[in-house]
């Protein structure tokens, strides 16, 4: 009988495995495909990068991709209306407007923290390159995921942290907790 429990939680994981590496796979290959600026993968659900082209945001509606999170500043891009265009296409748009450093601060962290725990399933995050992403990525992996700050810069590195860095590690040292 415990053979049999043994053998069922054993399938059940590798079926789990299975599912989660599936899913990381089109994630990854969708983000191939893709025009924008240093698009990347991180964990199962995002694609992070800089800003999308109109067949871009295509592509993602027709693959599954739920959540569009823009943290370009006000006015900042102007080629097309990106809220309408992404909403046109069935997706959710969220805005969380960063224009410079001073921008990411304790609140915006915060709110960017909140956004990714309501807004759960396939989601693109950019900008107009991937770093301020990356900068809100390492935040909040330092602030909410208890991270160490090494451990928070790589997964800033991962999701496009590049002239953000310093500020970053600022930001960290200066933080033992934002919450």
């Amino acid at each position: 009988m415990l053979n049999k429990i043994l053998l069922s939680i054993l399938a059940l994981n590798l079926f789990l495995l299975t599912t989660v590496s599936s899913a990381n796979d089109e994630l990854e290959a969708l983000s191939n495909q893709l025009n924008l600026k240093n698009a990347s993968t991180y964990s199962q659900s995002y694609i992070t990068g800089g800003q999308p082209s109109i067949g871009d945001l295509e592509k993602m509606a027709a693959s599954n991709i739920q959540v569009i999170i823009n943290l370009r500043g006000e006015g900042e891009f102007s080629q097309f209306n990106e809220q309408e265009k992404v909403e046109s296409l069935g997706m959710k748009y969220i805005s969380l407007p960063i224009s410079n450093a001073q921008d990411i601060n304790a609140e915006s962290i915060k709110k960017f923290h909140q956004i990714l725990a309501e807004n759960k399933g396939n989601s693109l995050i950019h900008c107009a390159s991937g770093n301020r992403v990356g900068a809100f990525f390492t935040l909040a992996a330092f602030t909410f995921d208890n991270k160490t700050a090494e451990e928070a810069l790589v997964i800033g590195n991962k999701t496009g942290l590049t002239r953000l860095e310093d500020h970053v590690i600022k930001m960290m040292k200066t933080t033992k907790g934002i919450q």
